[in-house]
């Protein structure tokens, strides 16, 4: 339970900045005006970029920790927790210059990592015997946390406005279209990699079979849009193209660690 509990909060985080809107200071922060203010020096982007991908990869090192060595999952998920609550603090006490004024890290955040930390050590307190993963359920949810970081990671790479970056995409409209932008800023968050991570850590079993079908909702939400929405169209040749199929290859594995078998062994 603490396991799970340590993950979820470790996985807040990246609900939080969907949930919470993000700072908005208006136009003139894209003027030329901007150009001339003062940018972060190397200790604020050295300090800020730390706090951002460990915050990031926090979930993906607990969930690996659960799969493969679980024995240390209490003490290494500490120190990765504890590394993190200090560089989250870090912000907060070094503000990162923006054209809207000085950024400085969230608290609440720094209650999540807080959280994840306490969840640990109390599991390190519990002595009720853990049932480990067995390998192939180990590799298969392993192979569903890289794909999710990977797709994480290239929702994040700019891009231009050509059609050929964009790639092939479905033009919807009203209700269609929030929703759109929403699954693509939780793709951007990281939600999926920490839906992900919270399926490794209760396989294998149904709650982790959840998880894993949770990840067709950003695998074929544009082919099912387009058909529900009679005035959607698309720049691809087919409906299929549509289709995310490396959510759905995610999704796939997670339903086949999910139904793995337990290892019987206790820890």
């Amino acid at each position: 339970m603490f396991r799970l509990l340590a993950m979820l909060a470790a996985v807040a985080p990246a609900v939080l900045s969907v949930l919470i809107p993000g700072e908005s200071c208006g136009w003139f922060a894209y003027t030329p005006l901007s150009e001339a203010l003062p940018g972060p020096g190397a200790l604020q982007t050295v300090v800020w970029t730390l706090g951002e991908w460990s915050a990031k990869l926090l979930p993906v090192a607990l969930a690996l920790l659960a799969l493969w060595l679980p024995r240390r999952f209490a003490v290494l998920g500490a120190s990765l927790s504890a590394a993190v609550l200090v560089l989250g603090a870090l912000t907060v006490v070094i503000p990162y210059p923006t054209p809207c004024g000085p950024q400085r890290g969230e608290w609440l955040l720094l209650l999540c990592y807080a959280a994840a930390l306490t969840a640990c050590l109390l599991d390190r307190a519990d002595r009720r015997p853990h049932r480990p993963a067995r390998r192939a359920t180990a590799a298969a949810w392993t192979a569903v946390l890289f794909i999710a970081v990977g797709l994480d990671l290239a929702a994040t790479m700019p891009v231009s406005s050509t059609t050929e970056d964009l790639g092939c995409y479905a033009n919807l409209e009203d209700t269609w279209a929030l929703v759109q932008m929403h699954l693509f800023t939780a793709e951007a968050a990281g939600v999926w990699v920490g839906v992900a991570a919270v399926g490794a850590v209760l396989a294998p079993g149904p709650a982790a079979l959840s998880a894993a079908l949770v990840l067709l909702v950003p695998g074929l939400y544009e082919p099912v849009a387009q058909l529900a929405s009679s005035s959607a169209t698309s720049n691809c040749s087919g409906g299929l193209e549509l289709i995310s199929w490396s959510y759905v290859a995610a999704a796939a594995l997670g339903v086949v660690g999910s139904l793995a078998p337990r290892s019987h062994t206790a820890l």
